[in-house]
């Protein structure tokens, strides 16, 4: 018996450090960073697309560092079909230091996270730097900017040489390279634009098919005007026995008072649509649970 047990608790040292190491040594087999300056708030948007290497087994945890000031605002995964769902099973983010750190369980092998990071302004020019921890090594680290509206100048350290033009936006990329584990890599973006525009507010976002009446999401007036209508019937009954009632008491002296009402004064969350194909967003949802299309929300 006691040979049994002695094997077991030798098995269970050779294990389990083999498990944590393969956790702490993953490997992600892609990296493609976006930096969109002013795109939709005065600030900068990250965005960070990554896949895990072929031989993770999953589920597998991955743990990422931004900067103390960003805030995390999207969590989500790829699916099969390549649209965004959002992830619900992540922990943080926490303090540590001068980062904020938070860990993602994952069963699939591509997901995305998103922040905002604040721009340093002086006038006309903005300056941000990036940088990526190298908390894991990435077989091919790519990383491109946005060109901001009413850009008179941008320059970017290392130089980011290559120019894409998509539809009317302007993306600088880089070369890719690969990193070890521990290697980081940053960026140095400073610009010079005449306007403080935002790229979202001069492009209207229309739906992919007309919102109406019948749109999933939507609700109908017509099907609620016969309960209405209905309901302020009953009102005006229940009023007019009340005030009939009250009438007749010719023997009460007390004068009648008003009942005042206090309502909670609060603030109902706008409605938001994806601007994809019109379906309504539940609260705190950044992308759309039909198309996967980004959610767009205002900063509170």
């Amino acid at each position: 018996m006691r040979k049994f047990f002695l094997l077991l608790a030798v098995g269970v040292l050779f294990v389990f450090p083999s498990v944590v190491s393969a956790q702490d040594n993953v490997t992600l087999a892609s990296v493609n960073v976006q930096l969109w300056p002013e795109y939709d708030q005065p600030s900068m948007l990250v965005i960070t697309d990554f896949i895990v290497a072929e031989n993770t087994q999953f589920p597998v945890s991955v743990t990422f560092r931004i900067p103390q000031d960003a805030n995390l605002i999207a969590v989500a995964a790829y699916d099969v079909n390549g649209s965004l769902v959002n992830i619900t099973d992540f922990e943080g983010p926490t303090a540590d230091g001068e980062w904020r750190v938070f860990t993602i369980n994952l069963t699939s092998s591509a997901a995305r996270f998103e922040y905002y990071q604040p721009l340093s302004f002086n006038g006309e020019q903005r300056i941000f730097s990036y940088l990526w921890d190298g908390a894991y090594a990435v077989d091919t680290f790519n990383l491109r900017v946005l060109e901001p509206l009413d850009t008179t100048s941008l320059a970017t350290t290392p130089e980011l040489t290559s120019i894409l033009q998509e539809g009317d936006l302007k993306y600088y990329t880089g070369e890719p390279v690969k990193l070890t584990a521990g290697q980081q890599f940053a960026l140095n973006l400073d610009y010079k634009k005449s306007t403080d525009a935002l790229i979202t507010s001069s492009q209207a976002v229309q739906p992919a098919a007309p919102v109406d009446e019948t749109t999933p999401g939507r609700v109908s007036l017509s099907n609620y005007l016969p309960y209405i209508l209905g309901g302020l019937g009953v009102v005006m009954i229940v009023g007019g026995f009340a005030y009939y009632w009250q009438s007749g008491r010719g023997s009460s002296k007390k004068p009648r008072r008003r009942a005042h009402s206090n309502t909670e004064g609060g603030e109902n969350e706008e409605d938001t649509y994806c601007p994809q194909c019109g379906t309504r967003a539940k609260p705190g949802d950044r992308f759309c649970r039909v198309c996967g299309g980004r959610i767009r929300h205002q900063e509170e």
